[in-house]
């Protein structure tokens, strides 16, 4: 890549900058360049999941910094069913991570953004550390879990579990990709060993392991009786046993309790933006606020459509999400970049970059020459082409199509390693390709040529 960049960053708080003319892969390499520049993390915002997850892989692609995704809780507002357990168990493991990332890129749909969060006190404050030799009385360990929320049960097999049998400890910390077997003699921790769930079979030995509760609100004493105490300040009581408040009274937790987190905590929810280094860049795709005003008119229509059940009676939105005149006086507070697809209008906050879509490349199995469109971009394309498949099978198979036209592809790990006029080949998730002018650099995808995977 040259040295002299094209585009600068945004380095203080409101600050606003667009880069245009993006299409394809090229926002993912944009961000993942990004990354390496920025000395400190990269929030990436999406426009929906869906474009969240393309972009994680994609970027990963492209950058070796540590890229990953905010869970979304895969519920509709106000649903009467709670996310899965894994979901929360990785939405956990990020906010637990998020305050000391230090660089990389997190990718938040703008809907997961909107969404208030517990404290950042409550996860540290709730997390526990257990190491190889510790004094840990069994008694005192599962009095610990049931005050954090997990399940005693008689074989662990997912997250927020535990079960006991003689001097054994099995557990399925939240956070954790795989559940621990803890062997106690007497009052000390003797062995801690990762297990397999489906088998059950002891696997290698671990010093130590991270425990984070079992929920994103606290379930112990206090924290009931103050979801009581809230409740009877907020809503009507009922005495049937189905009542969301008779349920949480008796220590039982009902589907979609999610949705009343706020009473289980003394103070409002505070937004993500509160678990954000000082150091962060924020970034955006797609348009932000269109997203965000469709996302609260859909919150606000549930809760009227939902609210008029008795045993189910709804706390307002704004106590679960962020107004979108809320997001933007966040966003305000830092350095933000706008990633745009077209081009944009002379002004010095504005960079246009210049990538464009490729041409038509598409292999036609039916014609004589199937690959002549592709043999002729490449006859008259004077910069490096990298071509992009999804593993080493499509890399096999594509090698076999290139050899009709004399292309042998140089396999390459990163883009500022393809030079010149070489043609090379990388192994990533990338679903279309461009062509950099500035750089003179091509990108073609297994889909450019293929059709949609």
């Amino acid at each position: 890549m040259p040295e002299k960049q094209r585009y600068t960053l945004p380095t203080k708080a409101g600050d606003q900058r667009q880069l245009g003319e993006l299409t394809g892969a090229a926002c993912a390499t944009l961000v993942a360049e990004i990354a390496e520049r920025h000395a400190g993390p990269v929030v990436l915002i999406a426009p929906d999941m869906q474009n969240a997850l393309r972009l994680h892989d994609e970027i990963r692609q492209f950058t070796d910094q540590m890229v990953m995704n905010l869970a979304d809780w895969e519920t509709l507002p106000y649903d009467s069913f709670s996310p899965h357990q894994e979901i929360i168990s990785s939405r956990l493991s990020t906010l637990y991570q998020l305050p000391s990332m230090q660089r990389g890129v997190l990718i938040v749909p703008v809907n997961t953004l909107m969404q208030r969060v517990c404290p950042h006190s409550y996860l540290h404050g709730h997390a526990l550390v257990m190491k190889k030799g510790q004094r840990l009385s069994r008694d005192a360990l599962r009095a610990q879990l049931d005050s954090a929320g997990y399940r005693h049960v008689d074989q662990v097999m997912e997250h927020g579990e535990y079960a006991t049998r003689g001097a054994l400890l099995d557990l399925f910390p939240m956070g954790s990709e795989q559940p621990y077997r803890l062997d106690f003699f007497d009052d000390e921790i003797d062995s801690l060993r990762l297990f397999d769930a489906d088998t059950q079979r002891t696997l290698e030995e671990v010093e130590a392991i991270n425990l984070l509760p079992a929920h994103e609100f606290p379930t112990d004493k206090a924290a009931i009786e103050l979801f009581r105490s809230q409740w009877r300040d907020t809503f009507e009581v009922k005495r049937d046993a189905e009542h969301i408040y008779q349920q949480v009274s008796k220590g039982t937790l009902p589907a979609g309790i999610e949705y009343w987190q706020p009473l289980f905590f003394s103070e409002p929810l505070p937004p993500l933006f509160s678990y954000f280094p000082a150091n962060t860049l924020v970034v955006n795709t797609g348009s932000l606020e269109t997203s965000a005003e469709r996302f609260q008119a859909d919150t606000l229509a549930r809760f009227e459509n939902r609210g008029v059940d008795p045993m189910r009676p709804l706390l307002p939105p704004e106590a679960l999400w962020l107004r979108v005149d809320e997001l933007f006086s966040e966003l305000k507070r830092w350095p933000r970049l706008q990633l745009k697809t077209d081009h944009l209008p002379e002004k010095a906050a504005n960079t246009n970059l210049g990538f464009q879509k490729l041409p038509d490349l598409a292999i036609q199995a039916q014609q004589k020459a199937p690959l002549d469109a592709l043999r002729k971009f490449l006859e008259s394309f004077s910069g490096p082409v990298i071509f992009s498949v999804e593993s080493e099978g499509r890399r096999e198979a594509l090698g076999e199509l290139l050899a009709r036209i004399k292309i042998a592809p140089k396999r390459i790990l990163r883009l500022d390693e393809a030079q010149d006029a070489g043609r090379y080949l990388m192994i990533g998730a990338a679903e279309h390709g461009f062509i950099d002018t500035q750089r003179n650099l091509a990108l073609i995808c297994e889909s450019d040529l293929l059709g949609e995977r």
